[in-house]
């Protein structure tokens, strides 16, 4: 969506045109009623517009230019005259009861969905070329600059089922992350947030921790290889000497070398004793491949 926005004053349109098509067998008056129906308890109970999606699962398999018309029926028809609509720039149509909710507060709720919409267009679209995307990238979006009032929309927003795949991520110096966990996973992601505070020693243990919690299971540390961590073999082994001596910050973190393949694993013990790090270790060096 741009930077598109829309006077509340200048948008409003009342009558939905489409031009004619063929609609599968259904009872237009009943249907009719329904999305009224519809329309007026979104409007009375949640105060806010039935959105497009909304209608159209009343009638899922109605082609959209066929709600179309059967919406410009509606405005035409003596018993729907309470029943209004918005059409956003975008071409979404909103659809309110002015019997329960003033044209302005309704077009004031579609202009929010609207922002909604183009913020998850926009993290999913960065998140598919495997980016994150920060708050700071989000601002044009946005009606109001209070920190706060964003906050709350992106907590409103994540929390609609239908934007279930949108996380956020925090990085080490508070700054908000989005990203679309159908193309970045939330590790993935806190990978990279890692890596963009150039802390490798941050990176290598938080990652490690994160497997010893979750899996639970050590890290191979060849894994730090990956491109995404960033970090330099040169770094990888600066913090595997520092750990002769740690820092408090990773004094829970332990280094395994496997007796037979030399294979270097990091585990928390924290969340993983040794006993139960050295067995994992074994099995992903020589156990799985002895049992096939």
């Amino acid at each position: 969506m741009e930077e598109q926005r829309f006077d509340p004053t200048h948008h409003p349109v009342e009558r939905i045109r489409a031009s004619p098509t063929e609609a599968p067998e259904t009872d237009p008056s009943a249907l009719k009623q329904l999305i009224a129906e519809k329309v007026r308890a979104c409007s009375r109970d949640l105060a806010a517009p039935a959105a497009e999606h909304v209608v159209q699962q009343l009638a899922p398999d109605l082609p959209r230019e066929r709600l179309g018309e059967l919406l410009a029926e509606m405005a035409a028809e003596e018993g729907f005259g309470d029943i209004k609509a918005v059409v956003a720039p975008s071409g979404r149509i909103y659809l309110f009861s002015d019997a329960s909710l003033a044209r302005n507060d309704a077009a004031e709720k579609c202009f929010l969905e609207e922002v909604k919409i183009a913020i998850v267009e926009k993290v999913r679209k960065d998140s598919l070329l495997i980016a994150l995307t920060p708050m700071a990238d989000l601002e044009r979006f946005f009606p109001w600059p209070e920190p706060e009032k964003r906050l709350a929309l992106v907590a409103e927003l994540r929390a609609d089922e239908r934007f279930r795949d949108i996380q956020s991520i925090t990085g080490p110096g508070g700054e908000l992350y989005l990203h679309s966990d159908d193309h970045v996973s939330s590790n993935y992601g806190k990978i990279m947030v890692r890596a963009k505070a150039n802390r490798p020693g941050l990176s290598i243990a938080e990652f490690v921790r994160d497997r010893s919690r979750v899996m639970p299971a050590p890290t191979q540390v060849a894994v730090f290889r990956d491109a995404a961590f960033a970090l330099s073999p040169a770094q990888v082994e600066a913090f595997l000497d520092g750990l002769a001596r740690p820092e408090p910050e990773f004094a829970d973190i332990k280094k395994l070398v496997h007796p037979t393949t030399g294979a270097v694993y990091l585990y928390s013990d924290k969340w993983l004793d040794e006993a139960n790090a050295f067995r994992i270790m074994d099995w992903d060096e020589v156990g799985r491949a002895q049992n096939p």
